[in-house]
């Protein structure tokens, strides 16, 4: 797996695993890396950074909100920021990351937050913020000195093409905001934390100091998802990646990700990769 990554700052964000870092020193933190793999999940969840997914190789399945879009060869998408996305590898596949957050345009763009950029542009657009991405890659491969500033002003670049071309508009009064995601974001923390085990929505409002019925009501506020649904794509992403990646029983790996509901389970498993285990286990030819 080849990836170059940089993280400024060392602020990660929750649901990212950085593996290699380099460091600029400034005020804010970028993922910026090439991704080599193979039949990857990557469960419901949203960020305060603007992404941008180009397809080297290979084909996923993405989708934001309730659009679904297929990527191949030559693709790229574009996720708002604090937008659910979730994305699902088809076999092998490379792809070039980028994640820059809000933070990056303070005192420079104002009202960055509220900017809503197109999502799926067309292949000779795509060509086009290739150009950019790749001469990025090409001043991260060089390691003298200067090429930090080089980077930087291809960034600036970039998301002056961004900004100036492919803005569709702004968000409306009343979207969903940083403030009421945020507060939320402690139970997103301690679901990714705990979903291996038996999470009641007692304990869970707890963390907010609310009832049950009230933590429900703002989950679906400002995820546009029910707290089960959140809570089944971690327990789907973890088992997906289980039954790929080892030969335990189906059964033991139900156990682990803390699945107790088998035929609720395997209908959501079914929505997410149009197959039951079994099935997919039979593709890697391996026996139960």
């Amino acid at each position: 797996m080849l990836k170059f990554t940089y993280n400024i700052d060392m602020e990660e964000y929750k649901h990212e695993n950085i593996l290699h870092k380099r460091h600029f020193d400034l005020q804010f933190s970028i993922r910026f890396e090439v991704v080599e793999d193979f039949n990857f999940y990557s469960p419901l969840h949203w960020h305060n950074h603007i992404e941008i997914l180009y397809v080297l190789e290979g084909k996923i399945d993405f989708k934001i909100e309730q659009r679904k879009y297929i990527l191949t060869d030559g693709d790229m998408i574009i996720v708002n920021s604090e937008l659910i996305h979730s994305s699902k590898l088809c076999g092998h596949v490379r792809y070039i990351l980028l994640q820059v957050p809000l933070s990056a345009f303070d005192n420079i763009y104002k009202d960055i937050e509220n900017v809503i950029l197109k999502e799926q542009v067309s292949q000779e657009e795509a060509e086009n913020l290739f150009s950019y991405l790749s001469s990025m890659l090409k001043s991260v491969d060089d390691k003298r000195q200067e090429n930090k500033l080089k980077f930087i002003s291809l960034l600036y670049d970039f998301f002056y093409l961004l900004l100036s071309e492919f803005k569709e508009g702004e968000k409306k009064a009343g979207a969903v905001s940083y403030q009421g995601i945020n507060r939320i974001s402690p139970i997103m923390a301690y679901v990714e934390k705990e979903f291996r085990k038996k999470i009641t929505l007692t304990e869970v409002a707890e963390i907010l100091n609310v009832t049950p019925e009230h933590m429900c009501r703002l989950f679906k506020k400002y995820t546009d998802m029910t707290f089960n649904e959140y809570l089944m794509s971690l327990r789907i992403s973890a088992f997906y990646q289980m039954l790929q990646g080892t030969n335990q029983k189906i059964s033991s790996i139900l156990e682990e990700c803390g699945i107790t509901n088998y035929k609720v389970f395997i209908r959501e498993f079914k929505k997410t990769f149009g197959k039951t285990p079994e099935m997919i286990r039979n593709e890697r030819g391996v026996k139960e």
